[in-house]
């Protein structure tokens, strides 16, 4: 239904939002050639661009909504400025990054339902939010070597 990928702008940054990055792929993303969700897209994308020591992507929020030029995919960029993780709790950076993914998710999907690419909008909503009631109460994963 929905990958997530991750940019970060520096290696602490991406150490502390990494393990809720690799969550959300847990829940969200199975790799497929077609959609129970979609006519012809194959998921939506969310892109996590968090800002960090050696680059702040300068903004927060939704940015650069747009078709992508090389999959059928809709995507769209989830910034984070460097005082959004750094010294949050656990409780604060999921609450916050869940926050955003519930926008983002919105938007894509008032997105993809301009373009009759929704098969069954209900089943789309009912999904998601069992998917975030997982992401909510499940434990990070243990990420090795990071």
């Amino acid at each position: 239904m929905i990958e997530f990928s991750g940019q970060s702008g520096g290696s602490k940054a991406g150490k502390a939002t990494r393990p809720y990055h690799v969550l959300l792929n847990q829940i969200f993303y199975q790799k497929q050639d077609s959609s129970d969700y979609f006519k012809t897209l194959l998921f939506l994308s969310i892109v996590l661009r968090v800002s960090g020591k050696h680059r702040d992507f300068g903004s927060e929020g939704a940015e650069f909504l747009q078709k992508s030029d090389s999959r059928n995919v809709y995507t769209i960029d989830f910034a984070i400025p460097e005082e959004r993780w750094q010294n949050k709790t656990d409780e604060q950076l999921r609450t916050y990054i869940a926050e955003g993914v519930r926008v983002y998710y919105q938007l894509l999907k008032e997105k993809v339902m301009t373009l009759d690419e929704v098969i069954d909008e209900d089943k789309l909503d009912h999904d998601f939010e069992y998917g975030m009631e997982q992401f909510m109460t499940l434990p990070l994963p243990k990420l090795e070597g990071r």
